[in-house]
């Protein structure tokens, strides 16, 4: 095993795995302060895939932007006015919440 920086061997560093105080072994480059994990994970029965927010919803945006909420009502008088439909928003997404 070579550093993938400086290309000296690296091969008599190798320490593993120790799950225990939660470090994952590899090797160590002294001269560069650096370390080289292993790449060689075999995929096992019963891995769960992992996806990205993109992966998952696409383009769609990812919640609601804030410029859709508000948390006051509009004027009294306008019902029709956007900032309710803004309001209704927020209050919707603060019941999701367990909010009242």
């Amino acid at each position: 095993m070579n550093c993938p920086k400086c290309d000296v061997d690296i091969s008599d560093t190798y320490e593993p795995d120790d799950p225990s105080v939660g470090i994952c072994g590899g090797y160590y480059c002294d001269a560069c302060d650096l370390a080289v994990g292993e790449d060689d994970y075999e995929p096992m029965e019963g891995d769960v895939p992992i996806m990205t927010a993109k992966d998952f919803r696409g383009d769609r945006p990812l919640g609601t932007p804030f410029s859709e909420l508000s948390s006051q009502p509009g004027p009294k008088d306008d019902i029709g006015h956007p900032d309710h439909a803004r309001y209704a928003e927020f209050c919707r997404i603060a019941r999701s919440w367990g909010f009242d």
